[in-house]
């Protein structure tokens, strides 16, 4: 059974863009759940992770945005064929090599991902990432019933998808991206660029690279 989960700020977003697409691209026996949370998205996150991990008939839990629109109806065999090796954690859309920062997308960017903006395409020819973007990550049930986001160190919505890839490649499993069919109706931006800020000096700190402000460097 494939799960899937949303952390949910806007209702009418989630029943706008992400639910048609859950609709489409579900199985018999697929589970659609929300989460809700104003302070932290680790919080409501290890929420789910701590239901589904009890499920002994879980293949994948499938954390989408709220914004997120899915249209592959062969969706869940695209997932399996991902999570096909056991050594694979986290599938994503979109992703990259080299990440020191919660900045991902400044790394060699792997996969793809269709926003107003237009594509994020980094193609397929090498799926391993170092991380995924959060706008979907497939999780294995290994990860899910072994991993935790990082409520402890950080709060807020910025940085649970970069420093959960971390974890599983700290354990010494794979993190990767797979070809979706997907469109994020992205506004753009980092939303509240001070908490972003605030996260990537934690995640810094965590994994041991020199402080940066994202900011200066993009200046």
């Amino acid at each position: 059974m494939i799960a899937f989960v949303s952390c949910v700020g806007s209702p009418e977003t989630y029943a706008r863009r992400a639910l048609p697409g859950l609709h489409r691209v579900g199985e018999p026996g697929s589970v659609a759940g929300q989460v809700t949370s104003e302070s932290s998205i680790f919080e409501a996150y290890n929420r789910a992770l701590d239901h589904f991990g009890a499920l002994e008939d879980l293949e994948a839990l499938v954390l989408v945005h709220e914004d997120v629109e899915l249209f592959d109806r062969d969706f869940g065999d695209r997932i399996r064929r991902a999570l096909a090796d056991p050594q694979v954690a986290i599938v994503g859309a979109v992703g990259a090599r080299d990440v020191d920062s919660l900045a991902w997308w400044h790394g060699e960017v792997a996969g793809r991902a269709f926003e107003p903006r237009g594509a994020l395409d980094g193609g397929f020819d090498e799926p391993e990432v170092d991380a995924v973007d959060g706008l979907l990550m497939a999780l294995s049930p290994w990860s899910v019933r072994n991993l935790r986001f990082d409520e402890a160190r950080y709060t807020g919505f910025h940085g649970y998808d970069v420093d959960l890839c971390f974890q599983a490649r700290e354990a010494g499993r794979r993190v990767v991206v797979t070809e979706l069919t997907l469109f994020h109706h992205t506004k753009g931006g980092l939303g509240d660029g001070d908490a972003f800020q605030a996260a990537n000096r934690s995640f810094r700190a965590k994994w041991g690279f020199f402080p940066i402000d994202l900011r200066v460097a993009a200046a």
